[in-house]
């Protein structure tokens, strides 16, 4: 017991620092509801309670493609940019992009633990959309790399099309529209 509660707070400890320091790397870049193709970022500051992706959808409308990012507790710190080629990096080096799409954007999700939760989660059978998806707009998403409390996936875009960014509450998701 004495030493369940040291690891609980060891992993309460590491999940809290890297908080701070994922905070101290993003800021606040874009404004919500509005179309832009620069990188956008939100820094909610330290987290009083443990992110989770739950599931990622996507989905097409009639003037925009969609992917919403379903979150088990609050929107974590996050940055949305467009890649300036087809080249992916992560600590293991760099990686070419093999995914369908022309165009690539990298989301960058800040302190998401990769414990039995998450993994329950990303193990599910459809945790994120497979395949080519063959909207007007978007073309791919994939979870690329979780490492450390950074979580990053991958969308590809039939070309570089402005996005908009909301959060949504009840349940907590993020959700990225991509113009036609």
């Amino acid at each position: 017991m004495k030493n369940s509660l040291k690891a609980l707070a060891g992993a309460a400890l590491v999940v809290f620092v890297l908080s701070l320091s994922a905070a101290a790397q993003i800021d606040n870049a874009g404004s919500f509801n509005t179309w832009t193709t620069k990188p956008f970022s939100r820094a909610h500051g330290p987290a009083s309670e443990s992110s989770y992706i739950k599931i990622v959808r996507a989905a097409k409308n009639a003037s925009f493609d969609r992917v919403v990012f379903e979150f088990q507790g609050p929107v974590p710190n996050y940055r949305i940019e467009y890649l300036k080629s087809r080249i992916y990096e992560n600590e293991s080096g760099r990686h070419r992009i093999r995914l369908p799409g022309n165009v690539f954007l990298q989301l960058n999700f800040f302190v998401i633990p990769f414990d039995d939760t998450q993994e329950k989660y990303t193990d599910a059978r459809n945790f994120v959309p497979k395949g080519n998806l063959a909207m007007r707009s978007l073309r791919s998403v994939k979870d690329e790399t979780i490492f450390e409390g950074y979580y990053d996936f991958l969308v590809g875009m039939r070309s570089k099309v402005p996005f908009r960014v909301t959060e949504l509450s009840n349940p907590s998701r993020l959700v990225i529209d991509f113009k036609h």
